[in-house]
């Protein structure tokens, strides 16, 4: 009777093994993907830096022209690309989580098209309001989460993972003509409309590093807490119930932080797509399950972003390009072969 419990046991046990190497082992890659965009981002540019002077900047060392390039230019800037991928790949998973939808993100819930909108009234209207661009767009991204939440409410059920996502799509449409009108009104200021809707790092400095970082750490917490709520709500809404999950609290709570993240990352970036929806894809192929997801997907969406926005200004230097078309040229195909891959298209 001993021998097929040892055998389950020994089985159980080379899961698990084989489970945390891989997390290991991904997180370690992640790691060395981030660590290494982030040395190539401070010393590639206009002017190319040495490694070894960029650590002496970074110790504080190093000449005052360096330093004012690295710590006053570059190294903000990818601050900036590193937060904002994090804030959207964490979007992208929560509501990929709470929707039960794999192809989720951020753009779903409306989020992005109401950044868009709001940015694009301010840039249309009152051109000489540019500052209250960050500002503007973290209204308008708000703004369009809670229209979708109240449309895709039903009295006395809530909200369900479909009308949430029919409302998405509705608002989308309906702002996005909105957008097309405005840009459409006021042809001559369409470069600078198209260039922020595009996404850009371009003059990202401290202050947006300092209004990004809370709405970073705080709906990173939140959405590891909210964890193991959502494992046990992709069983189903009545087998959560079951459990003692509240299901209208947890996905009110999840798709609240989700906007707050993305709304954020749409306040200083612009409109970079496709973050959201692959890199929680492609972290749970590394990792082999859901096991540690949210956080090394956070450490990829930043490591994805820091390397982007480095061929945005590379690629076609001096030029620049924004930083949205780099992430589109990458996650477009490799989330179609990810759809092949799972059959989807065929």
């Amino acid at each position: 009777m001993s021998t097929p419990l040892s055998l389950t046991t020994r089985l159980a046990y080379s899961r698990d093994r084989r489970k945390w190497f891989r997390i290991t082992m991904g997180s370690g890659l992640v790691m060395i993907l981030i660590t290494a965009g982030l040395l190539f981002s401070l010393a590639l540019g206009a002017v190319d830096l040495p490694f070894r002077e960029i650590i002496e900047i970074l110790s504080g060392g190093g000449s005052q022209a360096g330093q004012q390039i690295v710590l006053e230019a570059r190294l903000p800037r990818a601050c900036a690309a590193i937060l904002v991928g994090c804030n959207l790949a964490v979007a992208g998973t929560l509501l990929q989580a709470v929707t039960r939808n794999p192809l989720a993100d951020p753009g779903l819930i409306g989020v992005t098209a109401g950044a868009a909108l709001a940015a694009t009234i301010v840039l249309a209207v009152f051109p000489g309001a540019a500052i209250l661009l960050p500002i503007a767009a973290f209204c308008g991204a708000m703004v369009a989460a809670v229209v979708v939440y109240v449309v895709s409410w039903r009295p006395g059920a809530g909200s369900s993972p479909m009308r949430m996502i029919l409302a998405g799509v509705a608002v989308n449409a309906v702002l996005g003509a909105v957008i097309g009108v405005l840009m459409t009104a006021f042809a001559d200021r369409i470069p600078a409309m198209m260039f922020w809707t595009s996404g850009s790092f371009n003059g990202r400095g401290w202050g947006h590093v300092s209004m990004l970082w809370p709405y970073t750490v705080g709906g990173l917490a939140l959405a590891l807490w909210l964890r193991p709520l959502l494992a046990v709500m992709e069983l189903g809404d009545d087998s959560a119930v079951t459990m003692g999950v509240r299901v209208e609290r947890t996905r009110l709570i999840a798709f609240a932080a989700a906007a707050l993240l993305a709304g954020s990352a749409a306040s200083v970036a612009g409109l970079v797509g496709f973050v959201g929806l692959v890199v929680p894809h492609l972290i749970r192929l590394l990792l082999g399950g859901n096991a540690g997801v949210i956080p090394v997907a956070a450490v990829a969406g930043g490591a994805l972003l820091l390397w982007s926005d480095l061929l945005a200004r590379l690629a076609l230097a001096p030029a620049e390009i924004p930083v949205g078309v780099v992430t589109g040229l990458i996650g477009g195909p490799y989330f179609i072969y990810l759809l092949y891959r799972a059959r989807w298209l065929r």
